[in-house]
């Protein structure tokens, strides 16, 4: 028998390769069709699971993907989450109005009306009627903000009683935080009911608003149990005529203090100075 060489060897070889390739079943054209689906699929029930998340207690606010994936859709899923995204829209845009009406109350000095029933009736029916029609619509968001905020004191409260022996409860500040309208509904109401905070509300075009500020500073690092903190006067929707001012409010909301219009109580330009401003909040006892 004859012998090949090892050229011939691999010559063999490639020829056997190649027609072992060749006697392979033809690929279906619509293979690659199917891997196609199957990766857009994957990707679509991966967003819908990821956009269906039900948010927890703690969630600051629902998670929802770019308004491009409900664009237009009012059925299924992205009907559903497009549902989601406009009540989500509603409950930031009460409570940003609520913000705005606790300011403008404040500086009106009725900012007890709500509570102790006094006010206009014009007030009183328009208050009215914007409670029947979110209440409806809102209940549910209602009664979770009502369960997360007692969790959030009842933790608190447990806190301070685990570190009373070893630090004060009292919270420390000691800094000028600036906030929008929800934050300036948050400092005001989400303290211990001991707590005073200050809202320094702001003009940056205007000079006095910068004086005053400036002499506030050295008594907000001084009183540093006193949450103070600043809201530029268009985010709650104030006329500049009253700004700057400075509300002090108690017991998580009660205003005690309204120094609106303070350039009518320091008309001096001289006297816009710390002790000056200190010797005004004495006597508000806001210090």
């Amino acid at each position: 028998m004859a012998t090949t060489t090892a050229a011939q060897d691999e010559f063999n070889h490639l020829l056997a390769s190649n027609a072992a390739r060749d006697t392979s079943p033809p690929r279906s054209p619509t293979d690659s069709h199917d891997q196609e689906l199957d990766e857009e699929t994957s990707y679509r029930d991966a967003r819908i699971e990821a956009a269906m998340r039900a948010p927890t207690y703690d969630s600051a606010e629902l998670k929802l993907p770019p308004a491009s994936f409900d664009s237009g859709r009012s059925t299924g899923v992205k009907g559903v989450i497009a549902d989601a995204r406009s009540f989500e829209t509603a409950r930031r845009s009460k409570w940003i109005d609520r913000a705005k009406s606790t300011a403008r109350r404040s500086i009106l000095g009725i900012a007890d009306a709500v509570h102790s029933g006094r006010g206009s009736r014009s007030e009183s029916d328009s208050d009215s009627d914007t409670t029947s029609l979110l209440d409806s619509d809102d209940e549910g968001f209602l009664q979770q903000w009502r369960e997360s905020r007692r969790r959030e004191l009842e933790s608190e409260a447990s806190r301070a009683v685990r570190t009373r022996r070893t630090s004060p409860s009292v919270r420390i500040y000691g800094r000028l935080d600036e906030v929008d309208a929800l934050g300036y509904l948050d400092a005001i109401e989400k303290v211990s009911r001991d707590t005073k905070v200050v809202v320094f509300v702001y003009d940056p075009e205007c000079d006095v608003s910068d004086a005053i500020e400036s002499a506030l500073l050295p008594l907000v690092r001084q009183h540093t149990t006193i949450h103070f903190v600043k809201v530029h006067y268009l985010d709650i929707e104030l006329d500049n005529a009253a700004v700057p001012a400075l509300l002090a409010y108690q017991n998580q909301g009660d205003l005690f203090a309204n120094l609106a219009g303070i350039m009518e109580m320091m008309p001096d330009e001289d006297s816009y100075t710390t002790a000056s401003l200190q010797a005004l909040l004495q006597k508000h006892q806001v210090v």
